[in-house]
């Protein structure tokens, strides 16, 4: 199984990024992407995040190869991105395993994006 990232940029209006409570939020596009999935593009998992310009996407994708991984994702995306009324002028900024999307969103987090509450001691 691969991890896939995918970066969905929301659509601008007059020059500027529609506000979020205005859009699609990850929770519907996660949604939609389960119900649009085919079977053999292997989709087992969806994690959603909104930011200010658009949604973070981790699409957790079983195929043989990281290739094919990559590819079945980006259209899956597409096919989102072009069937769905909800979302258009969205657009697919970026798909695959680059760390460089991760690390970025890690760093304007101020470090807090991969955080996790601390387990009580028993």
């Amino acid at each position: 199984m691969y991890l896939i990232n995918a970066h969905l940029r929301a659509p601008e209006i007059e020059g500027r990024l529609a506000p979020p409570g205005g859009r699609m939020s990850a929770r519907e596009i996660r949604r939609l992407l389960l119900m649009l999935a085919e079977p053999e593009e292997g989709l087992e998992h969806v994690y959603g995040e909104d930011h200010a310009d658009g949604v973070d996407l981790g699409l957790f994708i079983r195929r043989p190869t990281l290739d094919a991984a990559e590819s079945a994702a980006a259209r899956l995306c597409a096919r989102c991105l072009d069937g769905v009324p909800g979302l258009a002028g969205w657009s697919l900024a970026g798909c695959g395993t680059d760390l460089v999307l991760a690390l970025a969103r890690f760093k304007a987090s101020g470090g807090q994006a991969c955080q996790r509450p601390a387990i009580a001691a028993r």
